[in-house]
């Protein structure tokens, strides 16, 4: 770029101003591959660029809408910023064959890299079932309230939580929170796992708050519970000691707020925000009701579109729960669902109101633990796995 800048002031002769506008046009070019870089570099998830228009293209419910997430040049999958500027090379020293050849190409290759993003943004929203008969329509939203009697004889309550946006910060040390660092006692050692990485934490929860939401009475009713896991690498499953969860029942008045580790990136340092928990809800995934019972017939479609139907019923905008039915991606994580208690899950975070936190492609992590360690407080036996689409 410093090059290209200072042939821009000493090249003379008759095609100077050629050569004038390609060296203005490399210096911008890589000025933008600058700029590329070192945004990626700051981002808190280093997904490619398909990922992310996929993932806007979720959101998406019309076709105006799609244009304009495909369009905006920051969600692009093939940048066109080399392709202008080869462009403007073979407009002014290339030969016109070279120029439109290039142009078509181009073109075509957006086209059709246009045309395989809406089939998958159609796929996506269910617009390709659209020519079912009104027949079909009838049959399922029979099955629909048929199952929904069955759904409903497995509910749970669980704990749902959420991001309290009264107050900006939280409240005080031992408080209830997502992120930060952790309100522990003197002897408390940062957790690492068995490459000496520093994980970070997830959530402090006060249990005390939890006392008038854990219906069953499952969980305990003082100390602090803190969750930690290691960003960076992500394992799936939480070996390596890549996950810990911690019990302690120290006195308020003995806790102090434990400094940051120097070797914890600045982006594994999560935003720390309040939380408020609720009572909801939950219902057995496809993967969980099957387990329960293998012998029922029901599609999934069924049993999405009964589960839709109880989400509205729910008004809480939560950012994880505690108890009742996991929400689950992939696949069963506990065999037995009765033994096994669901002690958290976290989904994903692509909120305002805190930093950005990914478990793979829009992924959750859920931590398990068995009815008995829980009740013996045996936070240190934890079935962990990670899924994600």
């Amino acid at each position: 770029m410093v090059a290209a800048i200072s042939l821009l002031f000493v090249t003379e002769g008759q095609d100077a101003w050629k050569m004038a506008v390609i060296y203005v046009t490399f210096a911008l070019f890589m000025l933008h591959s600058c700029y590329r870089i070192n945004k990626f570099r700051k981002a808190k998830s280093k997904t490619s660029g398909v990922i992310e228009t996929e993932l806007k293209l979720h959101q998406v419910e019309s076709v105006s809408g799609f244009l304009r997430v495909f369009f905006a040049p920051e969600d692009m999958r093939f940048r066109t910023s080399f392709g202008l500027f080869l462009l403007v090379v073979f407009g002014c020293v290339g030969r016109y064959f070279w120029f439109w050849t290039f142009l078509i190409l181009l073109v075509v290759s957006k086209s059709f890299l246009a045309f395989q993003y809406y089939r998958y943004w159609k796929a996506y929203n269910g617009l390709m079932c659209d020519d079912e008969t009104e027949e079909e329509k009838e049959i399922d939203e029979e099955a629909v309230r048929e199952f929904t009697d069955v759904l409903k004889s497995y509910e749970r309550k669980a704990i749902g939580i959420c991001f309290d946006n009264v107050g900006n910060s939280p409240k005080g040390i031992g408080c209830s929170k997502f992120g930060g660092q952790p309100d522990v006692p003197a002897d408390f050692q940062w957790p690492m796992d068995d490459e000496n990485r520093p994980l970070s934490l997830l959530f402090q929860i006060d249990c005390r708050d939890l006392a008038t939401v854990d219906t069953e009475r499952l969980l305990p009713t003082s100390g602090h519970l803190y969750f930690f896991y290691e960003q960076d690498e992500q394992n799936w499953e939480g070996t390596m000691n890549s996950i810990r969860v911690i019990y302690d029942e120290t006195e308020y008045k003995e806790l102090h707020r434990a400094d940051f580790p120097v070797d914890l990136a600045d982006e594994y340092r999560l935003q720390e925000k309040p939380l408020s928990f609720v009572v909801r809800n939950s219902y057995p995934s496809w993967e969980d009701f099957q387990c329960k019972c293998p012998d029922y017939d029901v599609s999934c479609d069924v049993l999405d579109a009964v589960m839709e139907k109880f989400n509205l019923e729910q008004p809480y905008d939560t950012i994880g729960s505690m108890l009742g039915w996991a929400d689950l991606i992939q696949g069963n994580i506990v065999e037995d669902a009765d033994d096994n208690v669901l002690l958290l899950q976290l989904n994903s975070i692509e909120s305002v109101d805190a930093d950005e936190l990914m478990f793979g492609d829009c992924g959750a992590i859920y931590f398990y633990i068995s009815r008995q360690d829980l009740k013996n407080k045996r936070f240190d036996r934890i079935k962990f796995e990670l899924q994600c689409y």
